[in-house]
């Protein structure tokens, strides 16, 4: 696997022998013929299409079944390219479980003219309940808007535009 480049959050300092746990995520820039991109917009911030890699699951399968999940479009392997950025977070007290976790975010770009179809998607009840939604934005406008929710009342979300934005900057020199 290829990685273009990385970057590391790690304002606690932690060093590699701290970390207790290592989550790994997938992230997909969605993006169409239009030079759209596709976001989801929840719990107030917004965020690309992706989650969690489950045990025993290669990166790519996840990508695959996030954006299934997500945005109903049932995308193939040969879709999904190698990973172009990855991000690690090292994180102290990991959602208050006195464990410190490195989470891993690893970005890819799948390029498709398929539209969410909302019939054929898999939302979690947490997803459900921020009044999840998909929204394309075109990639000429994505700095500006993202740039917005670099001031969200939310640590999160802040956090998450900060991160799509570094990775954004890596994608759009590598597609130009």
């Amino acid at each position: 696997m290829k990685i273009i480049d990385k970057i590391i959050f790690n304002e606690s300092k932690l060093k590699d022998e701290e970390i207790d746990e290592e989550v790994v995520r997938v992230k997909a820039f969605i993006i169409n013929n239009k030079n759209e991109i596709l976001v989801a917009m929840s719990n107030g911030g917004v965020q690309l299409i992706g989650g969690h890699v489950e045990d025993g699951e290669q990166q790519v399968d996840t990508v695959k079944r996030e954006i299934l999940e997500e945005a109903g479009i049932n995308i193939s392997k040969e879709d999904v390219s190698e990973p172009f950025f990855e991000v690690s977070h090292y994180i102290k007290n990991y959602f208050n479980t006195s464990k410190n976790v490195i989470s891993n975010v690893f970005y890819f770009l799948i390029r498709t003219d398929d539209m969410p179809n909302i019939f054929n998607t898999n939302l979690t009840e947490e997803e459900k309940g921020h009044n999840f939604k998909l929204k394309y934005i075109s990639c000429k406008e994505f700095k500006p808007f993202l740039e917005k929710y670099l001031n969200n009342e939310k640590e999160i979300n802040r956090c998450i535009a900060k991160e799509t934005l570094a990775a954004f900057e890596v994608l759009i020199n590598k597609i130009v």
